[in-house]
C-alpha cells in the first residue's frame, strides 16, 4: 500500500497490525535467546509487550522519527477511545498505541528497513518492565 492509502485507516486498525507485528519480533528474539521452558518465554515476551514497555519505547523515539512517523503516533494518541488498559495508565495506553501504530504503518508501507530498525533502537531491557 502507499503512504496515503494507510494514512487513511484508522489508526485503531494500525495499532491492531502494530501489535501483532512487535509480539511476533519480541517472540522470534525471546527465542533466540536460550532454550528455555515455555512459561519463561512468555514470562519474558510480556516484559516487552505490555503497554507501560511500549509506551517507554515510544518516548525513546523522540527526535528519531521522521514528520510522517511522529504524525502517525500523534493521532494514535490522540484517538478518542473507550478502551483501557488492564495495568498502565491511560497515557501510557495511549503512548503504546502510538507506538503500536508506527509498527503497523511502516509494516503496510513495506518499509522494512526502517520497520526493523525501530524495533531494534527500542527492544531493549532499559524500556521493559
Amino acid at each position: 500500500m502507499n503512504v496515503s492509502e494507510v494514512l487513511a485507516l484508522s489508526s485503531r486498525a494500525l495499532a491492531f497490525l502494530g501489535d501483532s507485528v512487535h509480539s511476533a519480533y519480541v517472540r522470534e528474539a525471546v527465542l533466540k535467546r536460550s532454550d528455555i521452558d515455555i512459561n519463561e518465554l512468555a514470562r519474558l515476551e510480556n516484559r516487552y509487550v505490555c503497554a507501560r514497555a511500549q509506551a517507554n519505547m515510544c518516548k525513546a523515539l523522540a527526535g528519531f522519527l521522521s514528520d510522517t512517523e511522529e504524525s502517525v503516533i500523534r493521532r494514535a494518541v490522540n484517538t478518542k477511545t473507550n478502551n483501557k488498559a488492564k495495568n498502565a495508565a491511560r497515557q501510557e495506553y495511549r503512548l503504546a498505541t502510538g507506538y503500536e501504530a508506527l509498527l503497523g504503518f511502516l509494516r503496510l508501507t513495506g518499509n522494512e528497513p526502517r520497520l526493523r530498525e525501530i524495533l531494534e533502537k527500542t527492544n531493549r531491557e532499559e524500556y521493559t518492565v
